[in-house]
């Protein structure tokens, strides 16, 4: 239809609306996926496309891993007569009668689920097979592509620190939902990428700079670092410090200058140094308790109300016990007369009022009384509406909150083992709950139709004490697909996954092994690969830098 030369714009304009989708578009992103792949097909040029297939066996295992999702769907509960029924439901002899059974019939939820599951994965089908069988891109067209992801980015993290900040009109109860375009950990993954990719650029001595574009992209690096932080993603954090030990010694062995060895060596010395340091010290403070003396507390308040006293109680909020010194007379009374919310309704987060309000004057050190409601401020009241418990949120840059609020979890976790509305408690469960779902399917796993419905089950089974509103899947891929596809389906995936790089010779090029680290640090921590963003980023920047970096692209790789 196209000649060559049109088809390669084409390809190329996809894969800019790809890269400006991933942080801000769902719509884009699907959009460019299908352009992507009309184009590939418009194409033609099969004979040449079946031949690099041929050769490229990189690219036949990473395909694989979508055709193993497909094989799960044999494994899948009712799946034969799940079959039939999709059979029957198509079995109309006009699109009239097509649709009248699409309207009456009821397709068996696993099957619905194996079809999405299916559906989401499609990246892992259409992106290596695009990409490992084009041609790469050249030097600036590959930088180009970067720059693109780079700033666009950078312009959401500004959009995202203006809604931190309160100047939009957006009610934010909680930071994380700052990032309104994606989840606030997929837009952290692209955040760490996003500074390795500038790293490259600038130091990699393989492409031309424009006049002050070094200092620029220092600028933009050192900005989306301390964004990373505002925007406190543990999962972002914890990646970026981890990886970058490792893509700093990277740099400095392949330079060969010992004196740049050194100074890496005594920079992360020094970075591993002082997180140990602030870990401990935020453990430290978290510790710090200010125990009253349970025998001198007072019977009643200024006004002359019996206060309640549970000194039995083993919970604390900044060191100060919560459930002493209360007064629900007084706080009831005074707490109406200051707030829009009812002492007996619920915040933004749907908690319960009247626990935010004494878990919060708790750490502030007041008692909870007409006295300590009198001493809270606007900001503490609208703090608290949020649904906030705790003084420490009102500082949005420090980190400490967030590492606070860990502890808290953990502690509360261990000693009521009840992990509802934990973040990180959750995971533990999640974790635990996907482990025993192994157990009982070690060999063959639960197949792609029914991991939703047995992680229910196990639930059931485990006498889990996480409500049924967060009852969710394990957040660890690997463990996702071991217990989806069992032990044989697990390692292939695995074997698919870290072979072809080594087919591909990758494994010494920079930015191919920093995002598969991050890649893969993230499953760790998450589904990564069970949601339309997560399993985008991963299809196609690894696709992107194992088959389309540019050929004679050798920098900071291994000889």
């Amino acid at each position: 239809m196209f000649s060559q030369k049109y088809h390669r714009y084409l390809f190329l304009f996809a894969t800019a609306l790809l890269v400006i989708g991933l942080p801000v578009s769902f719509f884009l992103l699907s959009a460019a996926q299908i352009i992507l792949f009309v184009n590939w097909l418009l194409e033609g040029n099969f004979k040449n496309k079946l031949y690099s297939l041929k050769t490229r066996k990189a690219v036949l295992f990473v395909i694989s891993i979508y055709f193993i999702h497909f094989l799960g769907l044999l494994n899948t509960n009712n799946f034969f007569s799940d079959l039939y029924s999709l059979r029957l439901l198509f079995s109309g002899s006009n699109s009239t009668e097509i649709l009248t059974n699409l309207k009456e019939a009821s397709l068996p939820s696993n099957f619905i689920y194996a079809l999405h599951d299916l559906r989401i994965k499609l990246p892992l089908l259409i992106l290596p097979l695009v990409y490992g069988t084009s041609e790469p891109f050249s030097k600036n067209e590959f930088k180009f592509i970067i720059h693109l992801f780079v700033v666009t980015v950078l312009v959401n993290s500004f959009i995202t620190t203006f809604i931190l900040l309160g100047f939009s009109n957006i009610n934010l109860i909680d930071s994380r939902y700052a990032s309104i375009f994606i989840s606030h950990i997929r837009f952290s993954l692209l955040i760490v990428l996003s500074i390795f990719a500038l790293c490259y650029l600038v130091f990699s001595n393989q492409f031309r700079l424009f006049k002050g574009e070094k200092a620029i992209s220092l600028l933009i690096i050192v900005w989306l670092m301390f964004f990373l932080i505002f925007l406190k993603a543990f999962t972002g954090i914890v990646i970026f410090l981890i990886l970058f030990p490792v893509g700093s010694v990277w740099c400095a062995y392949f330079r060969k200058k010992s004196g740049s060895i050194k100074m890496t060596f005594l920079i992360n010395m020094f970075l591993a140094t002082a997180v140990i340091f602030y870990i401990l010290f935020s453990y430290f403070r978290y510790s710090q308790k200010h125990d009253e003396n349970m025998e001198m507390l007072k019977e009643k308040t200024p006004n002359g109300n019996l206060y309640v006293h549970d000194v039995l109680s083993d919970k604390y909020e900044n060191g100060y016990k919560i459930w002493i010194n209360v007064c629900e007379e007084e706080l009831a009374k005074e707490w109406n007369r200051r707030s829009r919310f009812a002492y007996d309704s619920i915040d933004s987060k749907g908690q319960p009022i009247r626990t935010t309000l004494i878990r919060y004057m708790t750490s502030l050190g007041y008692t909870k009384d007409s006295v300590g409601i009198n001493k809270l401020n606007e900001e503490d009241i609208k703090m608290i509406e949020k649904g906030y418990t705790n003084c420490l949120y009102k500082n949005k840059i420090a980190l400490y909150p967030r590492i606070y609020e860990f502890f808290w979890e953990i502690d509360r976790y261990r000693k009521s083992h009840d992990p509802s509305g934990q973040s990180l408690a959750q995971r533990i469960e999640y974790v635990k709950t996907g482990i025993h779902i192994i157990r009982d399917n070690f060999w063959f796993g639960t197949g792609t139709g029914d991991v939703q419905n047995t992680f229910q089950m196990q639930y059931i089974k485990d006498d889990s004490k996480l409500k049924l509103k967060y009852r969710y899947r394990t957040h660890n891929q690997f463990i996702t697909f071991f217990l989806t596809f069992g032990i044989f389906g697990f390692l292939w995936i695995l074997f698919a996954l870290f072979y072809s790089p080594v087919l591909e010779k990758k494994y010494g090029n920079f930015m191919f092994l920093m995002f598969f680290l991050i890649g893969v640090l993230s499953m760790l921590n998450e589904d990564t690969l069970e949601t339309h963003v997560g399993v985008s980023f991963f299809a196609f920047f690894y696709s992107f830098f194992l088959y389309a970096m540019p050929k004679e692209d050798d920098s900071l790789q291994k000889n």
